[in-house]
């Protein structure tokens, strides 16, 4: 199938997945969109056959349960084939660049034989005829590559369209397989590798590092009592409390379900517990709308521990220890903040 082929293809599965979306009252929210893109394109028999199956009994696909649906059947590996293939094409374009140069070279190189052969016989004793003859050879030497740098020109200008759109496509999987689709922070997958990466520079530097865990209090109520939609509004306001929480170069995290994560690089575990509370009170004062009925549902409260990283820690230490001042904030009443550095009592030996 041509590239020409693909991109149509594309464009008649994005147009029937937008059509089947607002035929069912949908946000194009990104988990809704590749759940219906997916089934567009047909590519996915589980899915369509799940898909079919609800649509016939007259059961609704609503955000969450198009989530769910991306989480089993459009997963992270489809994000990376994506990626992949856009790196593959990219590789091609330089491949092509490599072979216009290589090719230009040749052409130089012609070029100074034709202009050698023009003027090899031409000395002073040359006829005007001779040295006319020897002028036009190499006029239309000139020409010739002239034409050719052009063309080269030209080419080398496509070729970097192409390659900037390629890098921009790349970009925005590797973004997306990084990304969580419905609060818009990072997902497990990048929490892993900054905890990784963070943990490795703070030995290396021997620098510090702070790990915050929080959970959001008797989430499951909201979801039993309000929906999934009401349950999915409140990760987000959470979500967007965190980001604007965190300082610039940490890394806020959907952990897992209603549980969400801080890596803070560069910081002492008082700030780091000052910031939680600060994130916690923040997340209190917010009021909860149901945006359908405008009905008030009252405030949401969360749970957090905070891991303060000590050398020679692999990142599931540091991961366990703020998971259990996580659990004791939660044993202890909820909506309040334990940090490792000043642990109650039964957690005093995981700070000794």
């Amino acid at each position: 199938m041509s590239q020409r082929t693909d991109i149509a293809a594309a464009k008649n599965w994005s147009e029937r997945a937008l059509k089947l979306i607002d035929e069912q009252g949908l946000p194009p929210e990104p988990d809704v969109y590749a759940v219906w893109y997916a089934y567009a394109t047909g590519q996915k028999a589980d899915l369509n056959k799940e898909i079919d199956q609800r649509l016939s009994s007259g059961s609704p696909i609503d955000a969450h349960t198009a989530s769910d649906l991306r989480r089993r059947y459009v997963a992270e590996k489809d994000l990376s084939e994506l990626a992949l293939e856009s790196g593959s094409r990219l590789s091609s374009e330089v491949d092509k660049i490599l072979k216009l140069v290589e090719a230009t070279s040749g052409d130089n190189s012609e070029f100074g034989n034709s202009v050698r052969e023009a003027s090899q016989g031409l000395t002073s004793q040359s006829t005007p005829n001779e040295v006319h003859s020897a002028v036009e050879a190499i006029v239309e030497a000139t020409r010739s590559m002239e034409m050719r740098s052009q063309l080269l020109e030209k080419r080398l200008q496509q070729t970097k369209a192409e390659i900037t759109e390629l890098r921009d496509n790349l970009d925005q999987a590797r973004s997306e397989a990084r990304t969580d689709g419905l609060t818009g922070v990072a997902n497990r997958k990048a929490f892993d590798e900054v905890i990784s990466r963070e943990i490795k520079r703070a030995e290396k530097e021997d620098g510090s590092l702070a790990l915050l865990i929080g959970d959001i209090d008797f989430f499951k109520k909201f979801n039993d009592t309000y929906g999934h939609r009401t349950g999915d509004q409140v990760l987000r306001l959470v979500a967007s409390c965190l980001k604007g929480g965190a300082r610039e170069n940490d890394t806020v995290a959907r952990y897992g379900g209603e549980e969400f994560a801080v890596i803070m690089p560069d910081i002492t575990a008082e700030a780091a517990e000052n910031i939680a509370n600060e994130i916690r009170e923040t997340v209190m004062g917010r009021e909860l709308v149901k945006r359908s009925t405008g009905e008030t549902l009252g405030r949401v409260t969360m749970s957090i521990g905070v891991g303060i990283f000590r050398r020679g820690d692999a990142p599931s230490a540091l991961i366990e220890r703020a998971d259990a001042c996580l659990y004791a904030a939660k044993d202890g009443g909820r909506n309040q903040v334990i940090s490792e550095a000043n642990p109650p009592e039964d957690l005093r030996k995981l700070a000794g």
